[in-house]
């Protein structure tokens, strides 16, 4: 089944559910995805003796169109586009590894298909044991998710279809990953028993938070963006809206998420 991605991510992007993987357009910049495989992600999995899939996501870095190869380098920034399997590992959703950013930097997720969580936490800055907040995003097709500074974040695909979003991040680091290693994991593993979502604590934290469930805000206007307009054709009309990619500090994030009227 091949699904266009042009409406949501503002480029020539099809995602092709038997490949799986994705199909571009002339002039786009892509290179062979990296796949995250199920021994590598056998670290931060509750149930660390599953056996399948082997395959769990797809992760397309640095895309652009040719054309605007020097407007992402000279804004010092990254477009990735992630393809995330439907699927369970063992008791678990499925979801990615996580991964913290050096210093302060953040980051912009669009989800271009599918339906999702985020999961942020935000560590004690001396004490990686001790979460101070954890955030549960849900967002669907055409929703952005910024990332502030100072948060871990991992993505789960809630099905049953793929699960495909974009990013742009600054391009000055790279993610640390060995964190979530360490913890064998994020702050929740989200489990599905009987038909409900199931939120299991992760005995590594000596201090865990309840989750605090929100939605992606509507309308950010200081960073240009809204629901249903594409993040991607940003880097040639409104690319300084992007500074707080590289200068984090800079600005507040007190709104980029809005109240959830579900409750978990």
């Amino acid at each position: 089944m091949i699904t266009d991605l042009v409406k949501t991510s503002g480029l020539e992007i099809q995602l092709d559910a038997a490949k799986p993987g994705l199909v571009f357009g002339k002039g786009i910049n892509f290179s062979k995805p990296g796949v995250r495989t199920l021994d590598a992600m056998r670290e931060v999995l509750l149930d660390k003796d599953v056996l399948e899939p082997q395959e769990l996501y797809y992760m397309y870095r640095d895309v652009y169109r040719i054309s605007d190869k020097a407007l992402l380098e000279n804004n010092k920034l990254r477009y990735d586009v992630t393809v995330i399997k439907p699927d369970f590992l063992g008791r678990e959703l499925m979801k990615t590894a996580g991964h913290y950013h050096p210093g302060s930097y953040g980051e912009l997720y669009e989800v271009l298909y599918g339906h999702c969580f985020c999961m942020l936490q935000k560590p004690k800055p001396n004490d990686h044991q001790v979460i101070d907040e954890v955030i549960l995003v849900e967002a669907a097709a055409g929703e952005k998710i910024v990332i502030p500074p100072g948060f871990g974040h991992i993505l789960i695909n809630l099905g049953p279809e793929y699960l495909v979003t974009s990013n742009w991040v600054s391009s000055l680091f790279s993610s640390e990953y060995g964190l979530y290693k360490q913890a064998g994991g994020a702050a929740y593993f989200i489990i599905k028993a009987a038909g409900k979502l199931e939120f299991m604590r992760n005995p590594y934290f000596k201090k865990l938070p309840e989750i605090k469930l929100l939605k992606p805000a509507a309308l950010i206007d200081k960073f240009g963006l809204a629901k249903g307009k594409p993040i991607y054709p940003m880097i040639t009309e409104e690319a300084a809206k992007f500074a707080f990619l590289n200068r984090p500090a800079d600005f507040d994030y007190g709104d980029v998420f809005a109240e959830s009227v579900k409750k978990i």
